[in-house]
């Protein structure tokens, strides 16, 4: 009876070890998923899961056209899109978690340069993500970070960052 109790136990166990590291994985891996404010507050990207890869889109910009509408995709260089809102739109697609907190192999467009760009997103902490763009020979780190959309709404004049502690 003391075995078969034994043998139960370490069954478990061994089921638990198999599990448990895939379970700490997906934890990680959707450490990315939240709302992230772009330098100079310029705007704000939401990050979220597709299945198994994660994309993200513009929440909001702080620029505006001259006659104080949405801000457009202007830079865009296919005519028909040109314009289109940037708030709502999907810029960040197929990213998939690496281990390590690195986040890759996916494609970001960049709307300031009308360009889709394949940087890594790395997350150096629970509150900043750096973007890490790579031209040729030269590199470029964007840092984002992790802010609560409520309280920036709430007061759009006062922007609520999130502490990194």
């Amino acid at each position: 009876m003391i075995r078969i109790e034994k043998l139960i136990t370490l069954v478990l166990f061994m089921l638990y070890i198999n599990i448990a590291p895939s379970q700490s994985t997906e934890i990680e891996a959707d450490a990315i998923i939240g709302t992230w404010l772009m330098p100079e507050d310029e705007g704000i990207i939401e990050i979220s899961k597709d299945g198994e890869f994660y994309s993200g889109k513009i929440l909001w910009m702080k620029e505006t056209e001259e006659d104080g509408s949405p801000l457009k995709d202007k830079n865009n260089p296919i005519d028909s899109l040109q314009n289109r809102e940037l708030a709502g739109l999907k810029v960040m697609s197929n990213y998939k978690y690496d281990g390590e907190n690195l986040w890759d192999n996916g494609t970001f467009y960049a709307a300031k340069k009308g360009i889709e760009v394949e940087p890594d997103f790395t997350l150096v902490d629970k509150n900043h993500l750096n973007i890490e763009i790579s031209f040729f020979i030269f590199s470029i780190t964007v840092e984002l970070v992790r802010i609560d959309t409520a309280h920036f709404f709430k007061n759009r004049n006062k922007v609520i960052k999130i502490s990194s502690d």
